[in-house]
């Protein structure tokens, strides 16, 4: 027993240098914020006062300086982030990763957006290109003059991270392609058109509603589908029903008399934070407000005299063309002037733990070949042929990166849409407003205007040899939609259709549904005047008007239980509030959920799971018999004939037998916030059952895809169809009577690191819709301030 005793007191010892040990450790990951750093590089004394939130306020006497220390923070506290980022750019996952992320590095490989990104910066401006380099040289001082370990993802990784360069740019691209998700409808559109029939597949893709909300007031048959085998999709397809709101009122309908405007881009969630909070003074310009880490400018904030916001327009800016091969050479492809050799190049991926995968890229005058590199579109691309993508990112002279530097100085509206004339990335609904008293709007960014002008226009693939297939340039900017002042006082945009019939252009046919638009208008006409209150009370909303149209078309059925009788006698008075403490909001999208897959599982085959989504305009129709679409109720591909009452009631019963196989028998116990918790995943180590608890983040909220609070979930999920994985990445509410009085707020913390306590200290705050200061007063950010740190001019090492 001595022994014994012994043994174990040893074990208990040991165990605890161990967790010593580790805590040691992990501090030391923890960057230093308080103290003085001798570094090269900054021309003049930089000073980083960290708030009592750890967002970095940094005075410096130059905007090089400036940029330097926001590079040097960034590097301090989202190092794995940036390094991420920057690997995603230049479709080199698998160095660490391993063969599971091949299939995305070929995607991003055969894009070629690090290689874009590289092209962009030679044809910068020569001022625009050394604040780049400001930047850079800041990231790379913290990692050549750190004095602490790397985080903590690259000590268990084994990653040595590299000199930052053309990194800022790649990022905003590959944020492009996050915003972007039109090569994958038509991808989809045409498998769905060879299957169905196009005038099938356009019941699925319906028009924009009538009557609905307009921010500004007023060919197929060629293809049959392929095969992809296992092939893997590069990249995720955008989920419908996400998007962003944004709204500004001017001083007619403000307390104050003077503008207000609210902001909540609606993003992924992930950990840490998409956005990181961050404050530049130098001489006599400031600027706050979110960040993304590795790009060396506010993107959503306000400097002294000007706030900004923005949503997705969701343009239609990518266009697959099908390239005919050469019969008697697949080298070569077709053009209007005969056959044309594809342009190649040869990459590597270094593939952690297997041997090295070589590609060959192909690209034609249309852009990358992209048969083979995703699935999407490798299983619509018929035999003879391949597909490429022509996207106006992947050109080298877009210049968003020098619009969103500028943005920091401008000084009215006005100028805010001059500086966005050389914003180019996908397509933003922009508004605006400045403490003259005015507000505006632009949609900024670049849409092709294509030579096809039919109603089929950006619905499918097209020939990439004919002329109906070509572009003739872009929108000009004097004519995308903008406007200055206008003459209700306000304007609403969430992701809803922003013109009128009468718009020259073609924007898109994948306008969002306007519920969030018309809740918002709703909410905004209510009152004679605003507050901040009041539109904290509106971010905050939880009242789906979704629910609330399809409440009564879904509840005329006949209950075939005691049990359902009560619940929809719950379902008829409840009044669409997704309140996180209630249970209506899960049945309710249960319920709809199972009535989707009913509809549509026996009749679209393969594609259904493509196709499996909350699709509201398209069920609209098929509950209310518009278009014919109740049409789909038929079981076509057994013979049956059923009515859409029918599926409802078999949807109920499969929706409550779900529930109870996956939450328990008891149906108070199915409350909407916990089922439908966010979940801000971390990237890798969400995938390690060890270590997923100490980097995810959850948080139980209400809300769903329609309210003005969204959140929104992945119907094809079948593991956690109902979590929350995309919600308001950020807010923001701006006044611009004092625009110290401004306040926002993000869904994690500043920190990416996480051992330390700015992780996840802002999560509770953004679960309740609650906000901190967007103060740039000293005495609003130096009393509880963390640390102040100087950097100063001199010998780093």
């Amino acid at each position: 027993m001595k022994w014994i005793w012994r043994a174990m007191v040893t074990i208990v010892a040991l165990l605890a240098l161990a967790v010593v040990g580790l805590f040691v450790a992990g501090r030391m990951t923890l960057p230093t914020i308080d103290g003085t750093v001798a570094l090269d590089g900054p021309a003049a004394e930089i000073r980083i006062v960290r708030d009592r939130f750890a967002i970095p306020h940094i005075y410096a006497a130059s905007e090089d300086d400036a940029l330097f220390a926001l590079g040097y923070t960034h590097a301090q506290d989202r190092l794995w982030q940036m390094e991420l980022q920057r690997r995603i750019g230049q479709g080199r996952l698998s160095e660490f990763a391993g063969p599971v992320t091949v299939q995305t590095d070929i995607f991003l490989r055969t894009l070629g957006l690090y290689r874009a990104a590289e092209a962009t910066m030679t044809r910068l401006d020569a001022r625009t290109q050394t604040r780049l380099q400001r930047y850079a040289d800041g990231v790379n001082a913290w990692l050549t003059n750190r004095d602490g370990l790397l985080p903590p993802e690259f000590l268990i990784l084994g990653i040595e991270p590299e000199p930052w360069l053309a990194d800022s740019i790649v990022w905003l691209k590959v944020m492009a392609l996050n915003l972007s998700g039109n090569y994958h409808a038509e991808a989809l559109r045409a498998q769905v058109a060879a299957l169905l029939g196009p005038e099938r597949m356009r019941q699925i893709w319906p028009a924009y509603p009538k009557n609905a909300p307009v921010a500004l007031g007023d060919q197929a048959g060629l293809w049959q589908p392929g095969g992809a085998g296992g092939l893997l999709d590069g990249w995720p397809a955008p989920d419908p029903g996400t998007g962003s709101n944004n709204w500004v009122i001017d001083g007619r309908l403000s307390a104050t008399g003077k503008p207000l405007l609210a902001n909540d881009p609606h993003l992924g969630l992930q950990a840490p934070a998409v956005w990181y909070f961050a404050h530049l003074e130098w001489a006599e310009e400031a600027v706050i407000g979110g960040t993304l880490p590795g790009v060396p400018f506010v993107v959503l904030g306000r400097n002294r005299s000007v706030a900004w916001g923005f949503t997705n327009t969701d343009p239609d800016t990518q266009d697959l063309l099908l390239e005919q091969l050469n019969p008697e050479n697949p080298s070569q492809y077709r053009t209007s002037e005969g056959w044309a050799d594809f342009t190649t190049r040869e990459e590597v991926i270094e593939v952690s733990g297997a041997e090295p995968q070589r590609m060959t890229v192909r690209e034609s005058v249309n852009g990358p070949i992209l048969t083979g590199a995703a699935r999407s579109v490798s299983e619509m691309t018929p035999e003879g042929y391949a597909v490429a993508l022509r996207w106006h990112i992947l050109d080298d002279d877009e210049m968003t990166v020098r619009a969103g530097l500028n943005t920091a100085t401008v000084k009215t509206v006005r100028e805010f849409q001059s500086v966005m004339r050389d914003y180019h990335n996908a397509q933003q609904n922009m508004v605006a407003a400045d403490i003259d008293g005015n507000i505006g709007f632009v949609a900024a960014g670049r849409v092709p205007v294509r030579a096809d002008r039919s109603d089929w226009q950006g619905m499918l693939p097209q020939p990439g040899w004919t002329p109906q297939s070509a572009i003739n340039g872009y929108i000009p900017y004097e004519e995308l939609p903008q406007v200055i002042n206008p003459e209700r006082g306000y304007v609403v945009t969430a992701n809803n259709r922003i013109v009128g019939d009468g718009y020259a252009h073609f924007l898109t046919n994948e306008w969002a549904e306007p519920y969030r638009a018309q809740r918002i208008t709703d909410l905004l006409t209510a009152r004679q005047t605003h507050t901040i209150d009041s539109f904290r009370s509106m971010q905050a909303d939880r009242v789906s008007l979704m629910a609330r149209e399809f409440l009564p078309l879904m509840l005329q059925v006949t209950p075939d239980a005691a049990e359902q009788e009560a619940i929809l006698a719950d379902l008829r008075v409840w009044n669409g509030d997704m309140d996180p403490d209630r249970y209506e909001p899960t049945v309710f999208h249960a319920w709809y959920r199972e009535f989707v897959r009913q509809v549509l599982v026996d009749q679209t085959g393969d594609l259904f799971d493509q196709l499996w989504a909350p699709r509201v305009g398209f069920f609209r129709n098929v509950l209310t018999g518009a278009d014919g679409a109740d049409s789909w109720c038929d079981d076509t591909a057994t013979d049956q004939t059923e009515d859409c009452a029918e599926i409802l009631a078999r949807a109920l019963s499969l929706a409550l037998a779900d529930l109870e196989q996956r939450y328990g028998g008891d149906r108070t116990a199915w409350t909407w916030g916990t089922i439908h918790a966010a979940h801000s995943d971390h990237t890798p180590f969400t995938n390690v059952d060890l270590l997923r608890d100490l980097f995810d983040i959850r948080a139980p909220v209400g809300g769903d895809s329609y309210t003005v609070n969204v959140a929104h979930g992945r119907m094809r999920d079948r593991r956690e169809p109902f979590a929350t994985r995309s919600a308001a990445s950020m807010r923001a509410i701006y006044d611009l009577d004092d625009p110290d009085r401004s306040i926002y707020v993000h869904s994690t913390g500043q920190s990416g690191n996480p051992l330390s306590q700015h992780y996840d200290d802002m999560v509770n705050r953004w679960r309740r819709v609650d906000y901190i200061p967007m103060s740039m007063r000293r005495e609003d950010i130096e009393p509880g301030a963390i640390g102040t740190l100087i950097l100063r001019p001199g010998a780093g090492g």
